[in-house]
């Protein structure tokens, strides 16, 4: 988002509870963000100046700024959106009285609901007229993010703790019916009608992606997520995922997603994930499994998105299979699930943790491949 403001001709200001973090931010007013290119094979180093940072605590320091802010973002974390609801409420008071004009929020999670959770905290927060001003002129938007941030490595100079190193894709798809001001003026920022139909997408497509890269790079003993590509069942395996959510997506969404774009879309998603210069490694993907084969997420959510448009999603099941057997032992989720599989059997670890039934059609090709992975 400090790329995206700058582009539209904002200075930023950088709320945090690191103290020296914000301290560093407001001395330079400016950080490096290195992007690697994915299609030029190319470091960039972009300077995003004109920034400052501010205390977490600095109540009425953040109301002034969002008083006068004409865009505002969030990137915390779900589980930390009711924390930063007192301070948008008194900002939005501070808004009312100094500058009532429309501004959007937007919320930079990851989650079709981020937004409407985030709204409900903060309007909860305020009395009844003001609650009706902000519904009215305060837009929660959300948004899909799909650029993808390496862990922090030495080869990008992480002796600066402002440098940020991320890949260079550059489209923020956003709710646009959630908005109440104008668009950001930055272009592949753009509006969408429809908005779970892309943050759908954006789940079965590029994060069932990549956690199929992780879980099957793990088996095959790769250490980035890019290794994968070179291993012939692997990528057949990401393909033929990818082939069966696409049609699962259309299908579902016919009138919102375009079938040009889409594979367009596809074929991005191969060659970013491809990127050796991201060193995105097979451990950080692949974290947290018992959260990533729940039922509502990227792996059992697309068996269940292609069971409902008549797809059977063979790979996809082949995909969740590999996850069951990802045992790296410095994941505290990982390590519970290797132990929930060895003490209930995979059968009912399955059923457990993802809420799919072992007698099942997908049940029994999962079940059937975990036991063809067996190392």
């Amino acid at each position: 988002m400090g790329q995206l403001f700058q582009e539209a001709g904002y200075r930023t200001a950088f709320v945090d509870t690191n103290a020296e973090l914000v301290d560093l931010i407001s001395r330079r007013s400016r950080y490096t963000l290195k992007l690697l290119d994915a299609y030029s094979g190319s470091e960039i180093d972009l300077v995003i100046s004109g920034v400052e940072g501010v205390h977490f605590g600095d109540t009425d320091g953040v109301a002034r700024r969002l008083a006068a802010a004409e865009a505002a973002g969030t990137a915390v974390g779900v589980k930390n959106l009711a924390s930063i609801a007192p301070l948008l409420a008194s900002g939005i008071r501070e808004r009312r009285k100094a500058n009532p004009k429309p501004l959007d929020i937007y919320l930079c999670e990851n989650v079709v609901d981020a937004s409407q959770q985030l709204r409900e905290a903060t309007l909860g927060l305020l009395d009844a007229e003001l609650r009706d001003w902000a519904d009215r002129n305060i837009g929660f938007v959300g948004t899909s993010v799909a650029r993808m941030v390496p862990p922090p490595s030495d080869r990008f100079g992480r002796g600066d703790p402002l440098l940020v190193a991320a890949d260079s894709y550059h489209v923020l798809p956003f709710d646009a019916k959630a908005a109440r001001a104008a668009p950001l003026p930055v272009e592949g920022v753009h509006g969408t009608a429809d908005f779970r139909a892309e943050m759908e997408r954006k789940l079965y497509t590029h994060n069932l992606g990549h956690a199929a890269l992780a879980y099957l790079g793990h088996l095959r003993g790769c250490t980035y997520v890019h290794e994968p590509f070179a291993d012939e069942l692997s990528s057949r395996l990401f393909d033929g995922a990818l082939d069966e959510t696409s049609r699962a997506l259309l299908a579902r969404h016919a009138g919102a997603l375009d079938p040009e774009e889409h594979a367009q879309i596809r074929r991005d998603v191969r060659i970013r994930f491809g990127n050796p210069l991201l060193g995105d490694t097979v451990r950080r993907v692949a974290r947290d499994p018992l959260r990533k084969l729940g039922a509502q997420d990227r792996l059992v959510g697309s068996i269940r998105l292609c069971l409902s448009q008549g797809v059977f999603p063979e790979n996809v099941c082949r995909v969740c299979a590999a996850a069951l057997r990802y045992d790296a032992t410095d994941d505290p989720d990982a390590v519970r699930l290797q132990a929930l599989i060895a003490d209930k059997g995979v059968e009912e670890a399955l059923r457990l943790v993802s809420g799919i039934d072992p007698d099942s059609a997908e049940g029994r090709a999962i079940v059937a491949s975990y036991h063809g992975f067996r190392p």
